[in-house]
């Protein structure tokens, strides 16, 4: 069983992380999205975003998406080695829920390739 995500595993502390993007990534993601565009889907870098802040571990039941924000610095590439670095912030509500701000920094071969802002309503209870 995958564990679920916690609050405090969202951070790196400022440190790169490797992210392990599976082989047929972009091929998926071009499937799932109809992108057929020549240039690598920019919106991949959200994916892989989310892959490094999840780091294999499922979101926590009940859970809100709000908004998803991407800055592209880089074309992005389509195979190899991602890192990341990822940061958060949390600001208590007043409904139990917590709104839950995390910050994905991703590049390539040392080329910053996008930064992805991923803005969720933490389900009330969960750790």
């Amino acid at each position: 069983m995958t564990a679920v995500l916690r609050v405090a595993d969202l951070d790196t502390a400022g440190r790169w992380i490797d992210v392990p993007a599976e082989p047929g990534l972009e091929r998926r993601y071009r499937a799932v999205t109809g992108y057929s565009g020549a240039p690598p889907p920019a919106g991949l870098a959200s994916v892989v975003a989310r892959l490094a802040y999840t780091g294999g571990r499922v979101m926590p039941p009940g859970g809100v998406l709000r908004e998803i924000a991407q800055i592209t610095r880089a074309d992005l590439p389509c195979a190899g080695a991602w890192q990341a670095r990822v940061a958060s912030t949390v600001d208590e509500g007043r409904s139990g829920r917590r709104r839950v701000t995390v910050t994905t920094e991703v590049r390539r071969g040392g080329v910053d390739v996008a930064a992805v802002r991923f803005v969720l309503d933490w389900p009330a209870g969960a750790p």
